[in-house]
């Protein structure tokens, strides 16, 4: 996959949308606003012009504005409700599966046990980026600035090289690039600091309550969150049309100025997979947060769902749990 065709202009949306009902005697109009709900009703003995403002809490979550997938991003809301089937043993400390279009949290295995996310990180830094404003034709040119804050960590960009802010991004969410991670507040107004603020406001605003950020990375163990709140993130970033053409992408295109582009290849065991439909997906290690895993597809039987999992003691076992709920996924429809 390049940038080439991926859509850079995000749908911005309102939200308000009137509601009217007209009754034989009663008038109520109800209207959704920035200053809340209010309720419009005739005083008890007035004329049918005169009427009286009813002011009502709004409610307590609403889908950010800059977020061009809102009617699916009020899933969010229902993924706080427990699970409702019995659920396969697993090898990972903590796993949380999501039924997007019934609104159903499947499975919670220790789903708001809250623990290091590795590699996870990188969906919220993704989130930030396009939550503000960004260029992601702007070159960026490696330096310092852009190094990992752990010694040794693993990247394929080095100091000198250049490249565009959809590379940065590719190379973050599909091969799991550290730089690149780094990189990306390069294609905003922001400074790292700035930027790292902007995750967990991200993550305020998608009600991701348990999750705190400290780097772009997801190297520091001080990047803590949970399988239901990394599961949000999974979310939101299959509904923004960017972000899923990118993160579940099998491979990326790095294009150098000075140097021939490079092929770099997604983490992720189940790309290239026909029988799946992927709408995002990012996996994550440390020595602290074991072997992570999370995604958003469509199963063979049709079902659309998020499925993460946090904690799994080797590469192969995430991949086993993945297994092991995806045939589970299709015995619930047989």
């Amino acid at each position: 996959m390049t940038r080439q065709g991926v859509v850079v202009e995000l749908d911005r949306t309102m939200y308000a949308k009137p509601l009217l009902r007209i009754f034989s005697t009663t008038l109520t109009v109800s209207l959704f606003g920035a200053a809340g709900w209010l309720a419009v009703s005739p005083v008890d003995g007035a004329s049918q012009r005169e009427v009286e403002v009813i002011a009502q809490p709004p409610p307590a979550w609403l889908p950010p504005a800059w977020h061009p997938g809102t009617t699916e991003l009020w899933a969010l809301e229902q993924m706080q409700e427990p699970s409702t089937d019995h659920a396969p043993r697993l090898r990972s400390s903590s796993a949380y599966v999501f039924d997007i279009e019934r609104g159903l949290t499947l499975l919670d295995k220790n789903a708001d046990y809250i623990q290091p996310v590795a590699s996870l990180t990188k969906l919220v830094s993704a989130l930030a980026l396009v939550s503000t404003e960004h260029d992601l034709d702007r070159q960026i040119c490696i330096g310092p600035e852009h190094y990992p804050t752990r010694n040794g960590a693993w990247s394929k960009l080095s100091t000198g090289d250049c490249i565009q802010g959809w590379d940065a991004l590719g190379a973050a969410l599909v091969s799991s690039d550290n730089r690149g991670a780094f990189a990306l507040h390069s294609a905003t107004e922001l400074n790292l600091d700035t930027f790292i603020g902007r995750m967990n406001e991200v993550s305020i605003e998608l009600g991701m309550d348990m999750s705190s950020w400290t780097d772009p990375s997801g190297l520091e163990d001080e990047n803590l969150s949970t399988a239901r709140d990394v599961a949000r993130a999974t979310l939101a970033v299959a509904t923004h049309h960017v972000l899923s053409t990118v993160s579940a992408s099998p491979h990326w295109d790095l294009n150098y100025d000075r140097r021939p582009s490079r092929r770099r290849f997604s983490t992720n065991r189940l790309a290239g997979r026909t029988d799946l439909q992927i709408e995002a997906v990012k996996t994550g290690y440390t020595d602290t947060a074991r072997y992570c895993y999370t995604t958003a597809l469509r199963t063979r039987s049709g079902r659309r769902v998020v499925v993460t999992l946090l904690g799994a003691n080797r590469d192969r076992d995430r991949y086993r749990d993945v297994a092991t709920i995806l045939r589970w996924l299709d015995g619930l429809e047989a």
